[in-house]
């Protein structure tokens, strides 16, 4: 639980922020995230936080986010970092101040720390053993967020490259519907 409130004031921190800084043209400013965002589930971690930045045309969002899994849901808590990237091809503003990404593609990399966790299969593993790295995790997703105001909702649909490798390779024992996961989250936008 103690976890759960790290990651909260790591939130928290960013807030006051932009009160805080006088000159839009600061490098202070120019440097400070778009956003911040707190995330369940989506293969990153149970519980993620991190922030981001919006390109200014608003169609390329970049995030860094760090994830757990509390040791209830695995033999070990789980820390992770991820890089993400996303696409906006198609979004729409209405009025009222409301916003809509209703698509939004994404790539995402990955890394859980851990002794659990090897880039590099280890000497006790015969070659071949594991055909790919567990700390390293390369994800897509497909998804939407609504905006209102300085608040964002949205979710992710979403896959990694292990799943679906292992999809192709077992068609027949594993479901389609069996390599996906949905992430939900809330985005509070900065500027």
């Amino acid at each position: 639980m103690q976890k759960v409130y790290v990651l909260l004031w790591t939130l928290i921190a960013f807030l006051p922020v932009k009160g805080q800084i006088n000159n839009l043209d600061s490098t202070l400013y120019k440097l400070m995230p778009d956003h911040v965002k707190l995330q369940y589930a989506g293969n990153i971690g149970m519980f993620s936080t991190g922030f981001g930045y919006r390109s200014p045309n608003q169609k390329w969002i970049g995030d860094f986010m760090y994830g757990f899994v509390p040791s209830s849901y695995a033999n070990d808590p789980i820390h992770s970092l991820t890089l993400k990237g996303k696409y906006v091809p198609i979004d729409r503003s209405y009025p009222h101040t409301l916003q809509v990404d209703w698509l939004q593609v994404g790539l995402w990399f990955n890394y859980s720390f851990g002794d659990d966790y090897f880039l590099k299969l280890p000497s006790y593993y015969d070659s071949g053993y594991y055909y790919f790295s567990t700390a390293m995790n390369i994800g897509l997703t497909l998804g939407s967020e609504v905006r209102y105001k300085k608040w964002g909702l949205y979710y992710e649909l979403g896959t990694t490259e292990k799943r679906t490798i292992n999809y192709v390779k077992n068609a027949g024992s594993i479901n389609f519907s069996e390599i996906w996961n949905i992430g939900i989250g809330l985005v509070y936008y900065l500027k």
